[in-house]
């Protein structure tokens, strides 16, 4: 009886241990596609913020005021993903399996937001230069 437990114990240890590591690949895999795509509106944010700075160099824009809000946006949104990068290790080496669950969660949290963020202001100066585009 002694030994069944043993082994049941051990069973439950190793089945435990492998869906840990599962959870864990899964919510790597979840933030490196998040990333992925943010790196895709990374390259919009930017060619939006060029086109912004050039229109503000224009004497005669009417709307300065918008375009200069517009361009701290992008260039906040840029800082955000720039610093996460930075700070994110997809290796999280010598942690329990919980605490490295724990790190993944909260930085596919932190890349969706950012993605959002991102998005939101892609979107909000792609509208406005479109409108500028039809004057």
């Amino acid at each position: 009886m002694r030994n069944t437990i043993i082994a049941v114990f051990i069973a439950f240890t190793l089945f435990g241990c492998t869906d840990n590591k599962s959870v864990e690949k899964s919510l790597l895999n979840d933030v490196m596609k998040i990333h992925d795509k943010v790196m895709g509106a990374d390259g919009r944010l930017m060619d939006n913020k060029l086109k912004l700075d050039t229109l503000l160099k224009q004497d005669k824009l009417a709307g300065k005021d918008t375009v200069k809000m517009l361009i701290i946006r992008l260039a906040a949104a840029d800082s955000e993903m720039d610093a996460w990068m930075n700070n994110f290790k997809s290796e999280y080496k010598g942690k329990t399996d919980d605490e490295t669950v724990t790190y993944m969660s909260n930085q596919k949290k932190k890349i969706m937001t950012i993605d959002s963020q991102i998005s939101a202001v892609v979107a909000e100066s792609n509208k406005y230069l479109n409108k500028i585009k039809r004057k």
